[in-house]
């Protein structure tokens, strides 16, 4: 193997790194990357180590051990540089990101490939809603069940308003149920 498609390989392994000295390997779970129409959606368990206002200014690994050992490696790029990296990838690429945090840690990269949507999207409109974005919804409840009418609308690229109107027929069908208020409660799927 050549040394440039060699320091290629190891640019995309570090790329992994971070998800790999950050995890909660307690919480017993395994780390999640999946691809979904519009968007890449990553998932790692563990909560913040420190205040959320320090995100992305600092880095604290949850296994010191691994970050020390890797750091001895060309597998992990400077430390700390993780989160900066990772949002001027996504500016240079004309992508949207949002970083979610809760029992875990969401990363939800969006396409640069994005449609126009209609700026007045009706109120009403006829009763065929994609089924796939309703499975799609599903999917992402499975995944947060916090999740709120607006990431939904990110993660999808359509209006909020598609959005309700996909809840609300997935509700009237018994598929899921909102537990709680709109504020500090969840979703749940029924079926």
């Amino acid at each position: 193997m050549g040394k440039e498609v060699f320091k290629e390989q190891v640019k995309k392994l570090s790329n992994g790194v971070n998800a790999v000295i950050h995890f909660d390997y307690f919480l017993g779970d395994t780390i999640a990357i999946e691809k979904l129409k519009t968007s890449i959606v990553i998932n790692n368990k563990g909560e913040l180590l420190f205040p959320q206002k320090d995100f992305g200014k600092r880095s604290e690994a949850r296994n010191r051990l691994l970050a020390d050992l890797l750091a001895r490696t060309d597998l992990m790029e400077k430390a700390g540089t993780g989160i900066k990296r990772l949002i001027d990838a996504c500016k240079a690429n004309g992508n949207n990101y949002i970083f979610d945090f809760s029992d875990s840690f969401w990363v939800t990269i969006g396409s640069n490939m994005n449609e126009i949507v209609p700026e007045n999207v009706p109120e009403i409109v006829p009763e065929n809603v994609p089924e796939k974005r309703l499975e799609l919804i599903i999917e992402m409840i499975n995944h947060n069940n916090q999740i709120t009418i607006r990431k939904f609308a990110e993660n999808l690229n359509v209006d909020p308003k598609t959005i309700k109107r996909d809840l609300d027929k997935l509700k009237k069908d018994a598929r899921i149920k909102r537990i709680g208020p709109d504020r500090g409660g969840h979703w749940k799927v029924l079926r």
